[in-house]
């Protein structure tokens, strides 16, 4: 006990003394002795059981000697006097007692208190780690304010035998308890973790080992561990699902290949085999290099499709783009698709006077080719595309839509996925990358590709893009 706190317990007595002078003759014996018995609660509420101790003896000195009879002497005649200044004293420790130990428990409360919101926004902080690093950091921050711990890290056994003044004997004991070990003399304290890890703790200087005790120090660990096992097991999770993605990739990427890049190098084979015999007619070998011609496009298509799909998903495309009517990259697209599939009819309906957009015509050319190109394979022979063109509000709708089987009810959104189809099996030629392509790079504009499906039959393919704000004419003539 600190002189700082029997002090005030000391001159308090005698300053309750001199003040209750001169109203000796007014007050009587019993309400004196309550006034120091008072005296004795806030002293023990403030600064502790001896110091309440020392102040109950001193007021009953003081009382017994300035105001029972006879006066300014220890000399009690009278034993009702003097039974009341026991009586006194007695009361006045007890109650100095009883206040000093409400006080201990009211400090400890406090403690527990601050160390249970501690624990509990440590373990908040925790949840949003990745890293054991990011777990030292965080437990670092948290702890060093309420335990007195300077500074925590995760170590093996065998790190801490090289490097700390932890000895084999505590090292084991860990092992075999699962019980931390303090050693305040080295001002350290060592937590298991796993069989293998613990946490180092470096101890402050005020460091309070009964506050901090092991069982909230085990608790500490016991939070810091479950961070731990959480990023280790996300990480395994992490590495299965990259597994499984690039296995699921492979088994698609080789089931589109057996099927898609097969079909046609064995029509070009074919083809190839007839034309080196040289017994077909001009005419039919005409016809035949023509047949070879589309398969040989067919297979760039595929090859091109998964090197633009490799590219937009590594992120190293860049846009080039610029201010352009609609029209004329859907005329040029147009006019490719028509060389290729002469038969099929796609009706217009763009509006006169569009405004200009901003975007790159290669890719968005891209993207209508791969839209028309999944209409005509889908949509029924003898019914024509439909290719309309609506401004809603600040973006720019062009819709392409065909009457054939429609989408399924649900999983819309799957097919615009890498290696989906509507039919899984199907004699229809493709991979499965077409919309997941055209998408992309909507999105990279700034729009979007959806699908739905059309009330008299069939499915619409929607790309919208944002109009934003073209510059005038003007200005378009000045940059030219």
């Amino acid at each position: 006990m600190s002189l700082n706190k029997l002090f005030p317990a000391c001159i308090s007595s005698f300053c309750l003394t001199f003040i209750l002078l001169p109203a000796q003759g007014q007050l009587n014996l019993s309400n004196m002795a309550l006034l120091y018995v008072l005296l004795v609660v806030v002293i023990g509420s403030h600064y502790g059981r001896l110091a309440a101790v020392l102040n109950a003896i001193l007021n009953a000195v003081l009382y017994a000697h300035v105001f029972v009879p006879p006066l300014f002497s220890l000399a009690i005649t009278e034993v009702q006097h003097l039974l009341s200044a026991l009586i006194m004293l007695v009361v006045a420790i007890l109650v100095g007692h009883l206040t000093a130990s409400l006080k201990v428990q009211a400090e400890q409360i406090q403690v527990r208190e601050i160390q249970a919101r501690t624990l509990y926004d440590l373990a908040k902080h925790l949840t949003g780690t990745k890293t054991p690093f990011e777990v030292e950091k965080v437990a670092d921050q948290f702890l060093g304010l309420t335990l007195g711990i300077l500074k925590i890290k995760i170590v093996s056994c065998h790190e801490t035998k090289a490097n700390f003044p932890v000895s084999l004997e505590a090292l084991e004991s860990i092992k075999k308890t699962q019980k931390p070990v303090i050693q305040i003399d080295k001002r350290i304290a060592l937590l298991p973790l796993t069989s293998d890890y613990f946490l180092l703790c470096e101890l402050s200087n005020n460091f309070d080992l009964h506050n901090s005790s092991p069982e909230l120090l085990e608790t500490v660990a016991s939070v810091i561990r479950v961070a731990l096992d959480r990023i280790y097991f996300a990480e395994i999770a992490r590495e299965t699902e990259i597994r499984r993605s690039a296995e699921s990739l492979r088994n698609s990427i080789l089931s589109a290949l057996s099927h898609d890049l097969r079909t046609p190098l064995t029509v070009v084979l074919g083809l190839t085999e007839s034309l080196a015999l040289g017994k077909a007619s001009p005419e039919r070998q005409k016809a035949m290099l023509t047949s070879l011609h589309n398969q040989a496009l067919s297979i760039n298509r595929l090859v091109t499709n998964l090197l633009d799909m490799a590219r937009l998903r590594s992120g190293q495309i860049e846009l080039n783009e610029e201010w352009q009517p609609i029209d004329e990259v859907i005329g040029a697209t147009l006019r490719q698709i028509r060389s290729q599939w002469r038969n099929s009819e796609i009706t217009l309906d763009i509006p006169p006077d569009l405004p200009p957009l901003r975007f790159d015509a290669v890719l968005i050319e891209r993207v209508l080719w791969n839209l028309l190109e999944n209409a005509i394979k889908y949509s029924m022979c003898d019914l024509p595309i439909e290719l309309i063109v609506r401004r809603t509000g600040d973006n720019l709708d062009v819709m392409i839509c065909d009457s054939g089987p429609g989408l399924p009810a649900e999983g819309i959104e799957e097919l615009f996925g890498v290696f989906q189809r509507g039919q899984t099996e199907s004699n229809i030629p493709g991979v499965g990358l077409g919309l997941a392509i055209a998408r992309t790079i909507a999105e990279a504009h700034g729009g979007q590709v959806t699908a739905e499906n059309r009330t008299g039959g069939g499915a619409c393919f929607r790309l919208r893009l944002p109009l934003g704000n073209p510059p005038m004419l003007s200005e378009l003539e000045d940059d030219v």
